[in-house]
């Protein structure tokens, strides 16, 4: 009699576990592998809710369901070579005509991001090269992206310190610049104006690699996120990392949202194991 119950609650955590992590595939590492290149979506539309996002190489299945705005995933090893990548509103039918599609051609050993980027009805995809090569000793590696709607050019400046960027447009990537490691507290100014529209704190340590975003408009607030390319020598992260608050209003998921899911993901996952264990050894018993 017990044991429809503890299928049913083993059920529930599996189902739990698969909602946590939207975003984030099963497998990941930190190196491609011959022939290979790694790739990792994101999803920085402030009003588009969550897409399907379908990457597609030989046999068009579907990698990342329900990616939610603010979402990054961890890396996925793909074929080198000619890549596509779709969007598609979630439950939307494979064959249906996608949102988004990128084209591109993946080097072997090389790290990639695509994003989804723009107001609902205007979306499109970037596809950005990262760079997780190993910094100076002591230092980090910054880049930023302006992804948030209806701003003018800005600049990127050390708050009473440099500009670090000079005339970011949305959707551009900046490259890549190495920092002493610390916490900066960073100010997105209107260019040449001086007036600042953001502000956060984006903390790197000694040896990592890290794009910071500038999200929101379209009702959510403007802020600077933070997520990792590299944690260390030749490691992969997975989810974004912890920023400080930025906008004119604190967001409703928070600044270390993608962090919750990677870490409850393995709990999750235990706890399903634990029950259906439990449920066997009564059906035994």
């Amino acid at each position: 009699m017990r044991r429809p119950r503890i299928a049913v609650l083993a059920a529930a955590v599996v189902a739990a576990a698969v909602l946590a992590v939207p975003a984030v595939p099963a497998v990941a590492g930190a190196q491609a592998g011959p022939g290979r290149a790694m790739v990792r979506v994101a999803h920085f539309s402030p009003d588009a809710s969550y897409v399907d996002v379908y990457m597609v190489s030989l046999n068009r299945r579907q990698l990342f369901p329900n990616v939610f705005y603010k979402s990054v995933s961890a890396y996925w090893a793909v074929a080198a070579g000619p890549f596509t990548y779709e969007v598609r509103a979630a439950g939307a039918a494979p064959e249906s005509e996608p949102v988004i599609q990128v084209k591109g051609n993946l080097a072997a050993g090389r790290s990639y991001t695509v994003a989804a980027v723009g107001r609902r009805d205007q979306l499109q995809g970037l596809l950005l090269r990262d760079d997780l090569a190993p910094t100076a000793p002591g230092k980090a590696k910054v880049r930023f992206l302006d992804a948030a709607l209806d701003l003018p050019a800005v600049d990127i400046a050390v708050a009473g310190g440099p500009v670090l960027e000079s005339r970011l447009a949305y959707p551009e990537p900046t490259g890549y610049r190495q920092l002493d490691s610390g916490r900066y507290r960073v100010e997105v100014r209107r260019a040449g104006a001086g007036a600042v529209l953001v502000k956060g704190t984006v903390a790197v340590r000694p040896g990592t690699v890290t794009s910071v975003a500038l999200l929101g408009g379209a009702g959510e607030p403007r802020e600077l996120y933070a997520f990792s390319d590299a944690a260390g020598s030749r490691a992969a992260p997975a989810g974004g990392i912890r920023t400080g608050a930025g906008g004119t209003a604190p967001s409703s998921r928070g600044p270390t949202a993608p962090v919750l899911p990677v870490l409850l993901s393995p709990i999750l996952v235990v706890a399903a194991g634990v029950a259906v264990g439990a449920a066997r050894r009564r059906v035994r018993a």
